[in-house]
C-alpha cells in the first residue's frame, strides 16, 4: 500500500479512456457498492447505472477520451485518494467535437492484495465550457 501501487492500479483501470484498456478492467476496479458521478449527468449513480450510462455513450459517440493532468495520489492507512484535472473529449456520432474541462476525484481502499475504487467523481468546470460545445 503506497502511492506508486495506487497510481498503477488507477492508471490501469482508467486506461480504457487514456489508452488501450478495457471497460471490463475499469468496472472490475470499482467495488460493486461504489458510487460514481459522471460530468455528463447530474445524478449519483451506482455501478450498474454508471455502466448503463457508459453503454449509452459508447453507442452514441465515435470517440471518447480522458486527458488526465496533474494527478495527485495520497495514501492514508488503507485509503487512497486521487485528484486530477481532467478533460473529457470526444466526437458524438450526430454532432461536432465536444470537450469538457473537469475535475476528477476518487476514493480507493486497499482490499487485502489490491486497490479498489469506492467512489469516482468527475465534474465540469462550467466556466470553461459555457456555450462552447456545438449542439
Amino acid at each position: 500500500m503506497d502511492t506508486e501501487s495506487l497510481e498503477r492500479a488507477f492508471a490501469d483501470a482508467l486506461s480504457v479512456f487514456t489508452g488501450d484498456g478495457t471497460y471490463d478492467a475499469f468496472y472490475e476496479f470499482f467495488d460493486d457498492d461504489a458510487l460514481l458521478v459522471n460530468e455528463d449527468i447530474p445524478f449519483i449513480l451506482d455501478k450498474a447505472a454508471y455502466q448503463d450510462h457508459m453503454g449509452f455513450l459508447n453507442e452514441n459517440m465515435d470517440t471518447l477520451e480522458w486527458v488526465i493532468r496533474q494527478p495527485n495520489y495520497q495514501v492514508f492507512g488503507d485509503t487512497g485518494l486521487v485528484s486530477a484535472e481532467l478533460t473529457v473529449r470526444g466526437k458524438p456520432k450526430s454532432q461536432g467535437f465536444r470537450q469538457r474541462h473537469s475535475v476528477l476525484t476518487a476514493v480507493c481502499y486497499w482490499d487485502g492484495d489490491k486497490w479498489r475504487g469506492a467512489n469516482l467523481h468527475t465534474s465540469t468546470l462550467l466556466a470553461h465550457i459555457y456555450h462552447m460545445s456545438p449542439g
